[in-house]
């Protein structure tokens, strides 16, 4: 089926929402998988994914816990989408990445919802980064807002034993991904799955919500 770059935010949103994470993960959740699907990337299918884990444990505990050069998580395995977060919101902090450093994160489920947040971080540091994720995949240049096309390799990578970041040599990324608009192709069962999710967001029926006039109506509209 086709959606829309807005029908896909807002499908994942409530998706995410409905999954049990709060509205600003939610809502982060919702641009990741815009941000993917417009430059051709599975991110529906990848949250959809991540969403069973998170859902089945705490998880907060999946998130990954910011101390020296390599980051691990209390439950063993780092979200993908919670590794993210963690990043961007220290954007305008130094990094373990910054100059020669590298940062290393242990474990990291689906690493395929971290890539929106690393080209957010290099347009905000004005940077490239490289980043490796062991033997699983090869290397992938991140720019502002710009990801190379060997992305494409980690679209179904469920687990990175490691996900390496470091700042690269100033200079054009490989052949980089475009930016598609319009109607985006999604798979009817990723879709439904999702929208299993979003639907728990929805007030179930009840006499007193059909009273205030929630629901279908009887009455023509003529006007």
């Amino acid at each position: 089926m086709l959606c829309s770059l807005n029908e896909i935010q807002t499908l994942a949103t409530k998706a995410a929402r409905g999954a049990g994470l709060p509205w600003g993960l939610a809502d982060e959740a919702g641009r990741v998988a815009r941000w993917l699907e417009a430059r051709g990337l599975s991110g529906l299918s990848a949250l959809g994914s991540a969403l069973e884990g998170l859902s089945a444990q705490d998880w907060r505990r999946c998130f990954p816990i910011p101390s020296g050069t390599i980051w691990r998580s209390e439950a063993g395995e780092i979200d993908g989408l919670l590794a993210g977060v963690t990043i961007a919101d220290r954007a305008g902090q130094p990094l373990p990445f910054a100059g020669d450093g590298a940062l290393t994160l242990a474990a990291v489920r689906w690493p395929l919802l971290t890539m929106p947040f690393l080209a957010g971080v290099a347009q905000v540091c004005d940077v490239r980064l490289n980043i490796s994720l062991g033997l699983e995949a090869p290397a992938i240049g991140i720019g502002p807002q710009t990801i190379a096309d060997s992305c494409r390799r980690i679209e179904k990578l469920s687990l990175a034993g490691s996900v390496r970041i470091e700042q690269g040599q100033i200079g054009e990324l490989p052949q980089s991904l475009p930016q598609l608009d319009g109607s985006i192709p999604v798979e009817i069962e990723v879709y439904d799955r999702l929208n299993g999710w979003a639907c728990r967001t929805y007030v179930p029926e009840s006499a007193e919500s059909q009273a205030r006039g929630a629901g279908g109506s009887e009455l023509i509209e003529t006007d």
